[in-house]
């Protein structure tokens, strides 16, 4: 009998965490928000995420500011001389239409806040990929901000 107690209690311990694990959800935007096409680029905001997902190791939290918006906090603990230091980013987009534009962002001291900058930054990846563009961008002679269409 107590051969047993130790595998049930086991699978008592996985089982409660795989549940909470896959009934619980972090908010974050809805999918029709995110495959919204973003700022003219060619690529749904959900593209240019997941592209530039592994460029970090940073931890991801996802806010509603208003209706029709969402901020993105990446906040990361990196070792710099003095000893760990923390560095955060928040992307603010906001939906325009059929579209999510890039309206604000914060950053730790020292990192770069401009706008076209930022936006520059997260197409380069999707560009560089060659990633799968929206449908409107798959016909020929589409053009996006950025885009490069495959040969």
């Amino acid at each position: 009998m107590r051969a047993l107690a130790g595998p049930a209690m086991l699978l008592v311990i996985v089982g409660g965490f795989l549940t909470v694990r896959f009934t619980s959800r972090e908010e974050g935007p809805s999918r029709d928000f995110t495959e919204l096409e973003f700022a003219d680029s060619c690529y749904s905001l959900s593209t240019v995420l997941i592209s530039n997902r592994f460029l970090s190791g940073a931890s991801r939290t996802w806010n509603a500011p208003r209706d029709d918006a969402w901020t993105l906090k990446l906040d990361e603990i990196v070792q710099g001389p003095g000893g760990p230091t923390r560095i955060y980013e928040k992307f603010t987009f906001e939906q325009d239409g059929a579209q999510v534009r890039l309206v604000s962002m914060e950053a730790s001291a020292g990192l770069d806040t401009d706008l076209a900058h930022n936006l520059d930054t997260l197409l380069e990846v999707p560009n560089d990929r060659h990633s799968t563009p929206v449908d409107r961008c798959q016909e020929p002679g589409a053009t996006g901000y950025h885009f490069v269409p495959r040969r």
